[in-house]
């Protein structure tokens, strides 16, 4: 399967150094298409001769559009069967992408993939055995949770397993599975700007009929800037919330909690979200009270999210004409905390799934 590895870049060109070469020496057809956010940033002084490879290219944005209009870009404008979202930070060894390969082809309905990802230090330039992400879970309260986030690696997550969605740093997404969530040139939400358009993604190709995977197999290191609680609820840690918070810079927050808001709205099922609502409430409560006491700035997230309240609603109606999976098979995915992250059966989330073409059968 062709693959088309997608790298935004915003004063970070120097890191595709360490990661460009890997990523070409990959055995199958593969196209590497940098797009840079950042118009004072010289990435083909930055790459150096990687630049004049053919399988390279480089798409100046001309300003910071953000990940997610950056990444539609570059999914439009390239051809892979096979799609992979790649940081400019996350360095993935030498067979990660012979893996994803060969797990899409051995698994036709599976629409996202990750594999296991773990932390780089970029201060003393090695990897570390601490764990960034081992696929994603979703809680009652509609929190997004990495598996295994910070955990020292001693095998606890080496087995194939189907999680509720993958992080956005190393995903490997299926083109035809993107296609079909598509609203009109949007494949990540442009509405987000930056930060939580994978979880959003995850949710809608769930909602489609897709699967998404962690694959062990794969390996790579993610030297990520901004870091949670992994699947510790907010009340056992409130300090440690609050510490990772105010690591966030501004932009980061008002993000978060505007692409909270606008996840729901489109992506949410009413009944789930009735039965829910009392975590879903004293969530998103205890967060907007600790911007309101420690970052009262980041409350311009609320006009900014009434403002995209009438788009989103017409993507959310998109997205329910093709819904395959019905409320009741989403919510045997929704995990009551951290240790409670083994997936559904097969029977409980059995979803209607999208027709699939002769040679995908």
């Amino acid at each position: 399967m062709s693959v088309s590895v997608l790298i935004p870049t915003y004063r970070d060109a120097h890191l595709l150094r360490k990661s460009l070469p890997v990523l070409l020496g990959h055995p199958g057809e593969i196209e590497v298409v940098v797009v840079n956010n950042d118009p004072e940033q010289d990435v083909a002084g930055a790459v150096g001769d990687h630049a004049h490879d053919p399988r390279v290219r480089l798409l100046e944005m001309g300003y910071g559009a953000g990940f997610a209009r950056a990444m539609n870009r570059g999914i439009r404008e390239s051809s892979g069967e096979l799609v992979m979202l790649c940081n400019a930070d996350l360095f993935p060894t030498e067979t990660y992408l012979t893996e994803m390969t060969a797990f899409f082809e051995q698994h036709p309905r599976a629409g996202a993939a990750i594999g296991k990802i773990l932390r780089y230090d970029l201060d003393s330039d090695r990897p570390t055995d601490a764990i960034d992400t081992a696929g994603l879970m979703l809680n009652r309260q509609r929190r997004f949770m990495p598996r295994g986030e910070g955990e020292p690696d001693v095998g606890q997550f080496d087995e194939v397993a189907e999680v509720f969605a993958v992080d956005g740093a190393a995903t490997v997404l299926r083109r035809r599975a993107l296609e079909s969530i598509r609203f009109e040139d949007e494949y990540l939400d442009e509405s987000f700007f930056a930060h939580k358009e994978d979880h959003d993604v995850s949710w809608r190709l769930r909602l489609a009929g897709w699967e998404c995977w962690y694959v062990p197999q794969a390996l790579a290191y993610h030297a990520r800037t901004t870091r949670g609680l992994g699947s510790t609820g907010y009340l056992a840690a409130v300090r440690g919330f609050h510490d990772t918070e105010r690591q966030k810079s501004h932009a980061v927050r008002v993000n978060a909690m505007k692409n909270q808001w606008l996840m729901l709205l489109k992506n949410e099922d009413g009944s789930n979200f009735a039965r829910d609502f009392p975590f879903i409430l004293a969530r998103e409560t205890m967060v907007l009270a600790h911007r309101t006491l420690f970052a009262p700035k980041t409350l311009v997230a609320v006009p900014m999210t009434l403002k995209l309240v009438p788009r989103t609603l017409r993507k959310r109606r998109a997205a329910k004409r093709s819904q395959a999976m019905d409320a009741h098979a989403l919510r045997d995915w929704l995990v009551r905390d951290g240790s409670d992250a083994a997936a559904p059966s097969a029977a409980a989330r059995e979803p209607r799934l999208p027709a699939l073409s002769g040679e995908e059968k």
